[in-house]
């Protein structure tokens, strides 16, 4: 297996992405800290009661970030990978969770590498894409190719969860913008809609001066479900289910979430 700080990818990429830069950056972890390792645990328990998963199952978190949702499977007993291109977050998760002698560190390996081309010597029971780690290229077909690396990782009938926004319920919020107030640095989310992306602004405020000293873009491809769905299918899966939030209730239009599970066919 490669070195957990080694790019597991044979393409180096030379340019900067959006996502590269921004996941990257020292600002992501405190803007994002709502999202945190108890609502992680909460979401990945009731994940695994619904889909039943055996103890004995290995499971890939594909775009781990920091590792919430990496150490939430481990805790509960199963042999987690998490994979994500951010050098910082992977140290992060490094960080937090392996720790010597300690039997949950012992069912967890992180990685650095690209969804769409990383190579792994596992076949994995499930693979996750969790919190939309999904729609982050200019093409449509690079976004194909980590349905297909996912695929190429999964043993037969093997379980995909694709965690991503509803559209509907994402475009009924744009053009709104929101201040979050942190303990060291003031930000601005501005959202809009363009080219068929979901852009979101985030401008950094310095506190006292009150000035912007660095903005950051994300930019999401903006998939109905039935473009995902398709998409699936032309991977080589059989759509299972579909939820529409955290809980895992059915999909409905005003869902925030589209959460679909899928089987390798």
């Amino acid at each position: 297996m490669p070195n957990p700080n080694t790019l597991a990818s044979n393409s180096p990429r030379l340019n900067k992405a959006w996502f590269e830069s921004w996941f990257d950056s020292p600002y992501y972890e405190e803007i994002y800290d709502h999202r945190d390792l108890s609502e992680a645990k909460e979401f990945i328990l009731q994940l695994t009661t619904t889909l039943g998963l055996p103890i004995t199952a290995q499971i890939l978190d594909l775009g781990c970030g920091w590792g919430r949702h990496t150490h939430s499977f481990a805790e509960l007993g199963y042999t987690t990978t998490g994979l994500d291109l951010s050098p910082r977050l992977i140290a992060k998760a490094q960080e937090n969770f392996i720790q010597p002698n300690n039997p949950i560190s012992e069912r967890m390996k992180f990685y650095i590498g690209d969804m769409r081309d990383f190579q792994l010597n596992t076949d994995f029971d499930a693979v996750v894409n969790l919190f939309t780690s999904f729609g982050y290229f200019d093409d449509k077909n690079q976004d194909l190719k980590v349905l297909g690396n996912a695929h190429r990782h999964l043993k037969e009938d093997g379980l995909l969860v694709l965690d991503f926004f509803n559209k509907e319920f994402v475009l009924s919020q744009i053009n709104e913008s929101e201040y979050r107030y942190g303990p060291n640095f003031d930000t601005k989310i501005s959202r809009t809609l363009a080219d068929g992306y979901v852009l979101k602004s985030i401008e950094i405020i310095h506190q006292k001066s009150g000035a912007i000293t660095e903005v950051y873009v994300e930019k999401v491809r903006c998939y109905c479900p039935e473009e995902l769905q398709s998409m699936l299918k032309s991977s080589g899966f059989e759509v299972l289910q579909h939820w529409g939030n955290y809980q895992l209730s059915p999909a409905g239009q005003g869902s925030p979430r589209c959460i679909f599970l899928a089987r390798k066919s």
